[in-house]
């Protein structure tokens, strides 16, 4: 069977058929390995019996099999089948047929990924992996609620210019106090440390690392020592600091010039304290391969540039010569990019604590992909699918479909070692969190491939193996009590919604999308209990600004509405009026606060957390009343995207009195459970 579609239904429901060459040219990269003897893994569900199918010639079936498991912990279990026994299941005729045989282990395998080594009479020892799953993902715990935020817009007296992870420590004790169980922040991926302005978490260069611009320096164990103590006090310093602080929008190459000062600083003082370097090499040993490549290429990127096609060919592989010499010559530049992960792991880790002994737990998000230059990229090529981009075909905002520049990991590569890559990054992004989102959920079950540069109206739709792919979110999520939300907006898959509740991720609903044929809001009660429910997200106007189609003037100005502003206007007038009807039928909102934005807002998440959903989410950004976007979506130099800060600075939140109604609101609706 095909993985790619030769044609699909895009989200206007009209059904269209792919360009041949499109077709033509995925089905060539796709194209798996002829006749391997085993696949190479095998996804079970717990407690399942661990099946392989085994491929050979009709004419040469041997007698037996002999087999050798290799356990995740390391135990080991061999054994003989005999395979002339194992039921035949698929039968491929041509000049050579083969047939292919399921035997069973008779072996006890946990959760995990383990490893079978077997040998099949004359031909080559083969190998394969068998990963074990859960059926359900980690459960949420009753009727909960939070705020959901992003990390750089936080203003405070101490940082230097963008949100940090004190800054994020001080607003989950403040929102524990109130009632609320979750704090939600944008993907904390690792950016580009040589090019700060590409400031986008969503097209960052690693989904498993962090960036290091959320570390907070001040609080850095050798920020202490004189030497640092007294750079920090600059009072030159300070007047930039100050600057970099009042702007309304972040500075990130000031803020980067900043922080790599004060954090080299920092670094040559761990040479002198045994106890912190011996605490920081443990780490990056027990981190490994994954982290030294990352920081190489850091390291790479700040001597050749952003572009890997314009790098020195002997540089293109992490395993290459040429690149082991040059870890080795700028051996501290590349500690020096391992000890800032070290510190923002160090951070994040001291957040998460802190914000539990307030009742709160982090709501993380995972990106879709990553940026076409990426570390993740070049650590892992063979993962990622050249000349060929993922995006989304066209639909009522887009009508041209949107192209991401995010390149598509291979289907049949992710899981060539078992998925201990993807597991790695999932659990990576589910650590020291209570949720993790998933950005378009739907690329466990498909993506829409691109190719490079010919728009998206050429693209088709890619498989994904969903079965595996969900059994691994699972497994990540129970080995780290993090619950899931996939999140399921646009156009849904055939049974993606029912395998997805199936296996315990939540789905993922907006208010301002949950709506009747005729536009009516649907209400609470319809919601379903399996879900995170939420006023907004970064892609959308606020709340405020929403009311007032301040959005659609923006685009406007931005020459990306298709059709006349005054029938827009129209239309988000009556979308108005009909969400204002169901908040007063709902009895959320007077009747008389209509024109009150604050007063709409608490009415729109009392709305909502009257719903059965597991989680609530309200927007910070929302009930302090902002109404420039965080982002836009399509534009990229047109407007500042991930750079606007709020209004209100983090001190200043525990005063605002919006913020305590929303709270007390909220909390009344969805008390804690101890």
């Amino acid at each position: 069977m095909t993985l790619v579609a030769r044609e699909y239904v895009d989200a206007l429901g009209t059904r269209r058929a792919a360009p041949p060459e499109t077709v033509a040219q995925f089905e060539r990269l796709v194209d798996a390995q002829a006749h391997p003897v085993t696949p190479p893994v095998r996804t079970v569900r717990e407690g399942e019996p661990v099946t392989l199918d085994v491929t050979l010639p009709q004419i040469s079936w041997p007698e037996t099999l002999r087999w050798t498991l290799v356990r995740e912990d390391g135990s080991t279990e061999r054994g003989e089948l005999a395979l002339r026994d194992a039921p035949v299941v698929a039968t491929e005729p041509g000049d050579v047929t083969f047939d292919t045989r399921r035997v069973t282990i008779p072996a006890t395998v946990p959760l995990g990924i383990h490893r079978i080594d077997f040998t099949v009479a004359a031909f080559a020892d083969a190998t394969a992996h068998v990963t074990v799953v859960p059926e359900h993902a980690y459960p949420p715990s009753g009727r909960t609620w939070g705020i959901a935020l992003q990390l750089y817009t936080l203003r405070s007296e101490r940082n230097d210019g963008v949100g940090d992870f004190a800054d994020l420590r001080a607003v989950c004790a403040l929102l524990g106090e109130r009632g609320a169980s979750y704090v939600g922040i944008n993907p904390l991926h690792a950016s580009f440390r040589g090019d700060p302005d590409a400031a986008s978490p969503y097209s960052a260069s690693s989904r498993r690392w962090l960036n290091w611009l959320c570390i907070a320096v001040d609080e850095v164990p050798e920020a202490r020592d004189p030497s640092v103590a007294a750079l920090l006090a600059d009072p030159a310093r300070a007047q930039r600091q100050a600057r970099l602080r009042a702007a309304g929008d972040v500075d990130y190459a000031g803020v980067a010039a900043m922080k790599d000062e004060a954090l080299r600083a920092c670094f040559a003082v761990l040479e002198r304290d045994e106890t912190r370097r011996y605490a920081f090499l443990a780490w990056c040993v027990e981190r490994g391969e994954a982290l030294r490549r990352f920081a190489t290429f850091d390291v790479l990127a700040a001597r050749f540039g952003r572009s890997l096609a314009a790098w020195p060919p002997p540089y293109h592989s992490p395993d290459a010569p040429d690149v082991a010499l040059f870890a080795a010559a700028e051996s501290d530049e590349v500690q020096f990019a391992m000890y800032l992960q070290w510190l923002a792991a160090e951070q994040l880790a001291a957040v998460a604590r802190d914000a539990a002994k307030h009742g709160v737990r982090l709501y993380r998000d995972l990106a879709v992909g990553v940026d076409a230059n990426a570390a993740d990229v070049w650590a892992d090529a063979g993962t990622y699918v050249p000349g060929v981009s993922v995006g989304a075909p066209p639909d009522v905002l887009n009508t041209l479909g949107q192209d991401w520049g995010l390149p598509p990991p291979h289907p049949g590569e992710l899981g060539r070692d078992g998925y201990l890559g993807l597991l790695a990054l999932l659990q990576a992004n589910c650590r020291d969190a209570g949720a993790l989102r998933i950005d378009h959920a739907f690329s466990l079950a498909r993506l829409y491939w691109i190719p490079r540069g010919a728009g998206a109206r050429t693209g088709t739709y890619v498989a994904y193996p969903l079965d595996d792919l969900r059994g691994i979110v699972a497994l990540a999520s129970v080995r780290e009590r993090c619950v899931v939300i996939g999140e399921d907006l646009g156009t849904v898959p055939e049974g993606f919604r029912d395998q997805m509740e199936a296996t315990g991720i939540l789905s993922y609903r907006i208010l301002l999308f949950e709506r009747t044929l005729d536009g009516a809001f649907i209400p609470p009660e319809a919601y379903p209990a399996l879900a995170l429910a939420a006023s907004g997200t970064h892609d959308l106007a606020t709340i405020p600004a929403w009311l007032h189609g301040e959005d659609l003037g923006l685009r406007d100005r931005l020459g990306f509405l298709e059709t006349p502003l005054d029938a827009e206007y129209a239309a988000r007038e009556r979308d108005r009026d009909a969400l204002l009807d169901a908040l007063i039928a709902h009895g959320d909102l007077d009747p008389a606060q209509c024109d009150d934005e604050i007063a709409v807002v608490i009415a729109a998440n009392r709305y909502l957390a009257a719903a059965p959903c597991a989680i609530v989410m309200a927007q910070l950004d929302d009930i302090l009343g902002e109404r420039m976007p965080v982002n836009v979506p399509g534009t990229s130099h047109q407007y500042p995207n991930w750079r606007r800060k709020l209004g209100t600075d983090v001190d200043s939140l525990a005063s605002d009195e919006r913020l305590r109604r929303l709270c007390t609101t909220l909390a009344q609706m969805r008390p804690r459970v101890p």
